[in-house]
Formats: C-alpha cells, sequence, structure tokens
C-alpha cells in the first residue's frame, strides 16, 4: 500500500502541474475551451495528491519487504 501511496502522490503532482502550466497557458494564448479543461483538472490531482499522502502515511514504510 505504501507504494501505491507513493505513485498517487506523483500522479497527483503530475496532474496539478500540467494542469496549472498548459491550463493558464492556453487560457493567456486565447484557448478558453481547452484551457478550462485543464484547470478543471487540478483539483482532481489535488485529490489524488491527498489521497497518496494520506496511504503512504497510514500504510507505515515497507523499507523491508
Amino acid at each position: 500500500m505504501h507504494r501505491i501511496g507513493v505513485y498517487a502522490l506523483m500522479v497527483g503532482a503530475v496532474l496539478v502541474s500540467i494542469g496549472l502550466l498548459a491550463g493558464f497557458g492556453l487560457l493567456f494564448g486565447g484557448y478558453d475551451d481547452q484551457a478550462r479543461l485543464l484547470l478543471a483538472a487540478v483539483p482532481f490531482g489535488f485529490l489524488i495528491g491527498f489521497a497518496g499522502v494520506v496511504t503512504t502515511l497510514l500504510s507505515g514504510s515497507d523499507v523491508n519487504g
């Protein structure tokens, strides 16, 4: 479970960063509809990342196994 939490945290961070960077880039470029889609993905990235943090903390570390 620890590994799943770490992967979820990484996926959430990637989703948030891509959503923010590409979303604002498209927004300032005049592509409002595409920007709205990417910016709407940011809260889902936070949700996945937070679930990853909670899973990682509650599962403990599996360093030896």
